[in-house]
């Protein structure tokens, strides 16, 4: 029998990245468990500098019953995205990293990635059944301490991913829209081969500008030439 102090906690990485995956992770652990992350160290990610993170990410790992995330490639994202909502694919691979987790927790807390939590318990409710023992806050990551770990998991996960990819496209930045170097990037990419790789998120309004730019150029050239005749 599962014991009711066990919990589990998810936090999503952040919504702004342009570029490279969304990892989502969770981290098993009891409730009286939460101070010991506090001492450890645990805020939200954001807060943390990223060699701090690494080295309370392995922490966390020891710690822990169990860790485990999901990566949601950029490819993948545009995919869900031409016919579910950002949110309705965070519900559903939420429900998927729950799956990974043995035995399933009885408890989630969650960092809710909706403007409105009661929105988002209903999306969990089509994937995770009506009964399952969900708290849904804002701020989670910062009122928590062991959803902060769970951040804190997930954001080591995807500067791990955004270096591979740099392995193989050169320097990418943090791949936020507002990096100098995320921008660079994408321009001179644009530039070179008219399109994006598979890493950067296509249906997201900063990467949809340089299509809507092209086409806007061909269409001006196109109808200067209707006129012209």
């Amino acid at each position: 029998m599962r014991r009711a102090e066990k919990a589990w906690e998810t936090r999503l990485s952040p919504k702004g990245p342009v570029i490279g995956s969304m990892m989502i992770a969770g981290v098993l652990d009891t409730e009286r468990s939460s101070i010991a992350y506090s001492e450890m160290g645990c805020k939200d990610s954001k807060l943390v500098p990223p060699e701090k993170r690494e080295k309370l990410a392995e922490n966390i790992r020891k710690r822990a019953k169990q860790v485990n995330f999901v990566e949601i490639s950029a490819k993948e994202i545009d995919f869900l995205r031409s016919t579910i909502s950002l949110n309705e694919v965070e519900a559903k691979k939420i429900a998927e990293l729950v799956g990974l987790f043995d035995p399933e927790p009885e408890k989630l807390i969650i960092d809710c990635p909706d403007s409105i939590p009661a929105n988002f318990l209903k999306r969990l409710h089509k994937y995770l059944g009506p009964n399952i023992n969900a708290v849904i806050e804002h701020k989670a990551d910062y009122n928590y301490p062991i959803v902060s770990a769970a951040s804190i998991i997930a954001k080591t996960e995807r500067d791990a991913s955004v270096r591979k990819l740099e392995q193989q496209y050169g320097l990418l930045g943090t791949g936020y829209p507002g990096d100098p170097r995320t921008k660079k990037f994408l321009r001179d990419c644009f530039a070179e081969r008219g399109k994006f790789p598979p890493c950067v998120r296509k249906s997201w309004e900063t990467a949809k500008a340089f299509y809507d730019k092209k086409n806007q150029k061909t269409l001006e050239g196109y109808l200067n030439i209707e006129t012209q005749e």
